[in-house]
């Protein structure tokens, strides 16, 4: 059966709204998941927020989370921690990982804040050395030497929606530092986007956005890890159920679990489990195969206009990110959104990005178009 864009739209309100290119921030709420949040939400009111009947539906509701991230994974659950967010799992990694003086972490001058802030502050107080290369596999592998513990990267480039090839990249990394670095991938502006199962990808530990291309609410997302791995990662911030707890005794968990980021907002969890079941009926390979041929549709419409350069990845993604001439960044998002169309500059680099999505169609990409 072939995708129909109209029957996702039909879910997504905000998108009739304006045209719809930010879920590279947050992507458009369903109206399925803004349905489960607010009878959460009245339940608590009128029924009470906890009690044991109460305690079971929190629990329940983290285990539909884990379940449904696994799904979309397609992994274990046993292998998924839930977090609020991918930096959460970055810190997962950066602080549970034991480092030493001297010993060297390898990322790219292209990564989010949410993941180069952790290794700063790892640098400022372990006296760890950072060193950040281009994002190319040669440049990554030339880095890596045999005191490298950690190879932390994005797989797809929240600046320019370049993919990396991070396959090629573990193995290089887990060659010439003799196994011994942990490679983490940021999946922010991966997953939901193009396809992914980590466990493929030889790699350590991946992260999951909740609120981005998932469109989930905020404050929700996961990590996987590699059960091969696991046992390297200590327990960053221990926490009421970072162990298991039963009438029997406390317990350590020997799952990806004990590294949950704490308590996680019940309104929250029970938005991302409907907002998972949404996505895993309406997106499969057709889906993200519609949204790669949109956004290669404007990256090519958008270099045949006058003043506007497209920036260029050597794989591009459904990321698409760009210049006007004469205008700075923010000054063109300002100027789109008033034209009712939804972008983000980005920081640093000063590029436009568009990030086109499953549920925009060629009115949307005429509008953005029109308005640059």
């Amino acid at each position: 059966m072939s995708f129909d864009v109209r029957r996702v739209r039909a879910d997504l309100p905000a998108v009739h709204a304006q045209a719809y290119f930010n879920a590279g921030t947050f992507g458009p709420l369903p109206r399925q998941a803004a349905e489960a949040m607010h009878a959460h939400v009245d339940f608590s009111t009128d029924r009470g927020r906890i009690g044991h009947a109460g305690l079971e539906r929190w629990f329940g509701l983290m285990e539909r989370a884990r379940h449904g991230f696994a799904r979309t994974l397609a992994c274990p659950a046993e292998e998924v921690a839930l977090t609020h967010c991918t930096t959460d799992g970055c810190n997962t990694v950066v602080w549970g990982l034991p480092f030493a003086p001297g010993d060297e972490v390898v990322t790219t001058t292209h990564e989010h804040p949410g993941l180069t802030a952790p290794l700063d502050e790892l640098a400022r107080t372990r006296g760890v050395v950072v060193r950040a290369c281009e994002p190319e596999l040669e440049a990554i592998a030339a880095a890596v030497t045999e005191r490298t513990r950690l190879v932390a990267l994005s797989h797809v480039l929240w600046t320019t929606g370049d993919v990396l090839p991070v396959t090629e990249i573990a193995g290089a990394a887990r060659t010439k530092s003799g196994g011994r670095a942990f490679v983490l991938v940021d999946g922010a502006q991966s997953v939901g986007a193009i396809p992914v199962q980590p466990s493929s990808f030889a790699v350590d530990a991946y992260t999951v956005s909740g609120q981005k291309w998932l469109c989930g609410p905020s404050g929700t997302g996961a990590l996987w890890v590699s059960p091969a791995r696991l046992a390297e990662l200590a327990t960053p911030w221990p926490w009421y159920l970072s162990k298991s707890r039963s009438p029997a005794g406390v317990t350590d968990w020997t799952s990806a679990r004990r590294l949950d980021g704490s308590t996680i907002g019940m309104t929250s969890l029970a938005g991302l489990v409907a907002a998972l079941a949404w996505h895993q009926e309406q997106v499969d390979a057709g889906a993200l195969a519609y949204a790669d041929s949109l956004a290669m549709r404007l990256r090519f419409a958008l270099a045949s206009r006058p003043r506007v350069q497209v920036v260029p990845a050597p794989s591009p993604s459904q990321l698409v990110s760009f210049t006007v001439e004469g205008e700075i960044a923010s000054a063109v998002s300002m100027r789109l959104e008033k034209a009712g169309v939804l972008v983000r500059p980005i920081p640093g680099v000063e590029v436009v990005r568009a990030s086109v999505g499953f549920w925009n169609d060629e009115t949307d990409v005429e509008r953005l178009l029109a308005a640059v």
